[in-house]
């Protein structure tokens, strides 16, 4: 066949087409490319686990502390010691015993008896100036008293190499004073703090606050008496 320059032209138009419209040239094109074998699924199970737990801890509240003391439905019994701060008298030791009832984790119900004396130092240096003579200068004062307690704070220290979980409460209620200079209700108010040993047993600090009314040198006086306490806790059950 004679070739033209015309034709000679057109050919390489005419083999551009057969090429895009021929059928193997069509196959080609929509196959897909094969990359060979994937394993992305447990892999983005495993970020997608991963950000949700950071999530959930950044959702918690902050400063959150787990309980590993458990105080609700038991019973506390305490007793111990400390240093009684009189309004009229000399400060003196006093001894304190208490059961309370842990209604929740944070409200309790407390009833508690102290015993101490009124020590009558400061006293005897005014006795000749009044012309009063006190008849007895180491009388015995006892208190009874029924007490609302509220934990507002429970958290943790590191003692050494160990965690420590402690809470710190206030308190406030009713009681009688019986002494030989007053007898009469008092009021009392106070905060202490727990540091927990084990599942049963806790150190105990309580500082309170007595106001009642109490006599002396033939004068009528109101007073606020100051008690600092240490002591011991027991919880009963023993466990959590």
């Amino acid at each position: 066949m004679r070739i033209t320059p015309t034709t000679a032209l057109f050919l390489p138009l005419v083999s551009m087409f057969a090429l895009a419209f021929s059928p193997s040239s069509a196959s080609a094109k929509e196959a897909p490319i094969d990359f060979g074998p994937t394993d992305f699924g447990p892999t983005e199970q495993c970020i997608d686990k991963a950000i949700s737990d950071r999530l959930a801890v950044k959702r918690k509240r902050r400063g959150s502390v787990d309980r590993l003391f458990i105080k609700q439905a038991r019973h506390e019994f305490s007793f111990g010691g400390g240093y009684y701060v009189s309004g009229l008298f000399s400060g003196t030791y006093v001894l304190n015993g208490s059961y309370t009832f842990h209604m929740t984790e944070t409200t309790a119900v407390e009833i508690g008896g102290a015993f101490t004396h009124a020590n009558a130092d400061i006293i005897r240096a005014i006795e000749d100036q009044r012309g009063v003579v006190l008849e007895d200068d180491f009388a015995t004062v006892r208190f009874v008293e029924s007490l609302l307690l509220w934990t507002p704070v429970y958290g943790k220290l590191r003692l050494g190499g160990s965690i420590a979980r402690f809470d710190i409460h206030v308190d406030m209620g009713v009681g009688v004073v019986d002494s030989a200079t007053s007898r009469g209700a008092t009021g009392v108010a106070g905060i202490g703090s727990k540091l927990f040993i084990g599942d049963a047993l806790a150190l105990r600090i309580d500082l309170r606050n007595h106001v009642f009314r109490q006599e002396l040198l033939d004068e009528s006086f109101l007073v606020n008496d100051l008690s600092l306490t240490a002591g011991l806790s027991v919880f009963f059950p023993f466990s959590n």
